[in-house]
């Protein structure tokens, strides 16, 4: 496909972004935007065991916190969760919209990763932080702060919206590598062996190095 077809599918602005940084050429830029694509879905398998633990993890503090399963609605009409009270009710309707029944688990897997990185900024530092600091029980203490851990989660949240908005990861700064060795550090301080077993279906690297070559 040649460069002219590629501007009619995918815009003019989107790759002019790439055609710049090559200095006009338009098929090293054509060989960076599908680059890109690569780096994008070498990205999944971190994205996806992160979240999906991170947000179980929590489920499973909140519930035994609170003794229920539906732990957000303990949260009903307390100003301190006005934002996630929000999210927690969009969710429910959007399952409401789809005829699918309104369980813990459903609610919970319809939530955004912004939902449960929002859980650790300053305001919940006396509220939630000495439960859900369990989540992460092989975080080394020196690191296992609230900080640390909204930090980590803040800087995946950005990438993970970076990559599903479709936007360039080339030129990252820090470079995709290091988000990405971010994310894993997250998974080994949930679990260590979930980040070993996350190691055989990780192609990052080596997609990186790839591309370096070109």
């Amino acid at each position: 496909m040649d460069w002219n077809d590629l501007e009619k599918h995918f815009s003019a602005a989107r790759l002019g972004r790439y055609r710049s940084a090559r200095g006009g050429d338009e098929a090293r830029a054509a060989a960076d935007y599908a680059f890109n694509l690569k780096l994008a879905e070498a990205m999944m398998p971190v994205l996806n065991i992160l979240e999906i633990a991170l947000r179980n993890g929590i489920h499973a503090r909140l519930s035994a916190r609170y003794e229920r399963q539906d732990w957000w609605a303990v949260w009903e009409n307390n100003p301190v969760f006005r934002w996630q009270n929000k999210e927690i009710a969009g969710a429910i309707t959007k399952l409401s919209r789809r005829h699918e029944p309104q369980t813990a688990d459903k609610v919970i897997a319809e939530l955004t990763f912004g939902f449960w990185s929002s859980l650790f900024n300053t305001q919940f530092q006396d509220v939630l932080w000495k439960d859900l600091r369990l989540v992460f029980a092989r975080c080394p203490k020196p690191l296992r702060q609230r900080h640390n851990v909204s930090a980590a989660l803040n800087q995946i949240r950005d990438l993970r919206n970076r990559i599903f908005h479709h936007e360039p990861l080339l030129w990252l700064k820090p470079p995709l590598p290091e988000h990405h060795a971010a994310g894993v550090k997250v998974i080994s301080w949930i679990d260590p062996e979930l980040a070993d077993w996350l190691a055989e279906l990780d192609r990052l690297k080596s997609v990186w190095v790839e591309g370096q070559k070109s």
